[in-house]
């Protein structure tokens, strides 16, 4: 969806400049004399981290920053911890847990898989530090102590996470991203603790930025189609001033369909719809005004003036046929899967379209909207599939 890609771009962009940030800020030695405020910073961003994780019910977000959070404290902590063989094994677990992280499905926090995923970093961490100089483990903490496998795991981990964030294009694996970049340089490149302690609260940072781009996406933008929403309507209708113009634009016998082929099928010709909306030109902005019925703003256009643009979003979903999914059809692609006996069914729909624009007696952005409904209201009474503008003669 162009939303969801376009939280995560931000996300990227946020997660870039901060840590340049904090490359920046280390190179120049910003960091030294301030250990203690740095690594209360850093504590306090895990734990912010993981109370959002817990309200959005996201597990992968909180085991993320518990992981970053931990090392960080490991390093500046414990002595001995930030010698060369004990960060390649930091750097080798941290690279399979968060690559891990940007593939397995997100599950609620408080379940027994968080509980193991916890375990599991508190033995990693342990034996990084403690169990790695036991005699029994020297053939392993030899094979560790490579440079080319710490190379590797790392690269390996930044692949896995950009395949991720390829498939998936959400906030989340874009903020990993730069998660993964930032431990890796603070564990393989810096040698000062309160330098390299930066790196890693950038990573957390791209993190939280990856919670705010999501929880703006909900807020204001429609799950199912895409769409800015009704909320972000409001707002962009407050920054309108003349000339503008407001098209209502509805799916004809939008009820009629989902009776005959289902809500399945119905949320198919919503996405469909909102499709050819989003592609709207004129300097149009197309949002989900709810149901079936989609709003589109013209900033510095009239009624007039989009109409052209308006009547080839009409043709075009009017000459659009798509197949529908058979209600038989599995959630899953099966391993063999089976042709149909008969081909699917394709149907089409039609969209009526109502335009008003701004003049002496419709000043705000609210009385466009009426009389836009209107416009709406009589086109669907012409017969659909048509666009209608205030002061139309029928």
């Amino acid at each position: 969806m162009v939303i969801v890609r376009s939280a995560a771009r931000m996300t990227l962009v946020t997660g870039g400049l901060l840590a340049a940030a904090a490359w920046v800020l280390g190179s120049a030695g910003v960091a030294d004399g301030h250990e203690t405020a740095i690594g209360v910073l850093n504590d306090a961003l895990g734990g912010i981290l993981v109370v959002l994780a817990w309200r959005f019910r996201r597990q992968r977000l909180a085991l993320a920053a518990l992981l970053l959070a931990s090392i960080s404290v490991v390093i500046q902590t414990i002595p001995g911890a930030d010698h060369e063989l004990e960060r390649s094994a930091l750097v080798v677990f941290a690279a399979v847990d968060l690559a891990v992280l940007a593939v397995v499905r997100d599950r609620p926090l408080w379940r027994a898989s968080s509980l193991i995923w916890v375990g599991v970093i508190a033995l990693q961490l342990w034996w990084a530090v403690v169990g790695i100089h036991y005699p029994a483990t020297s053939a392993l903490s030899a094979w560790l102590h490579r440079p080319l496998l710490t190379a590797g795991a790392a690269l390996g981990a930044g692949l896995v996470v950009l395949a991720a964030f390829l498939a998936r294009r959400t906030a989340y694996e874009a903020g990993l991203i730069w998660a993964v970049s930032s431990v890796t340089a603070a564990l393989t490149v810096w040698g000062g603790i309160p330098a390299e302690a930066l790196l890693f609260i950038a990573g957390q940072l791209a993190l939280l930025a990856s919670v705010i781009e999501d929880s703006y996406r909900l807020a204001y933008h429609d799950e199912l189609t895409g769409l800015p929403g009704r909320r972000a309507l409001r707002e962009a209708m407050t920054s309108l001033s003349e000339p503008f113009a407001i098209a209502m634009a509805d799916i004809d016998h939008f009820k009629r369909f989902n009776d005959r082929y289902g809500h399945d099928a119905g949320d198919q010709v919503l996405r469909m719809v909102a499709d050819e909306l989003a592609r709207v030109g004129g300097s149009g902005r197309a949002f989900r005004y709810g149901g079936e019925e989609f709003t589109i703003l013209f900033p510095g256009r009239t009624a007039a003036g989009v109409r052209d643009e308006l009547e080839r979003i009409r043709r075009t979903v009017e000459e659009r046929r798509f197949a529908l999914r058979s209600p038989d059809r599995p959630r899953t692609r099966p391993e063999k899967p089976k042709r149909s006996p008969s081909p699917p069914r394709r149907v089409t729909v039609a969209v009526s379209v109502g335009v008003a624009d701004a003049n002496s007696r419709r000043r705000t952005a609210d009385a466009v909207l009426r009389a836009a409904d209107r416009a709406l209201y009589r086109a669907k009474h012409a017969g659909r599939n048509r666009v209608v503008a205030a002061g139309d003669r029928l």
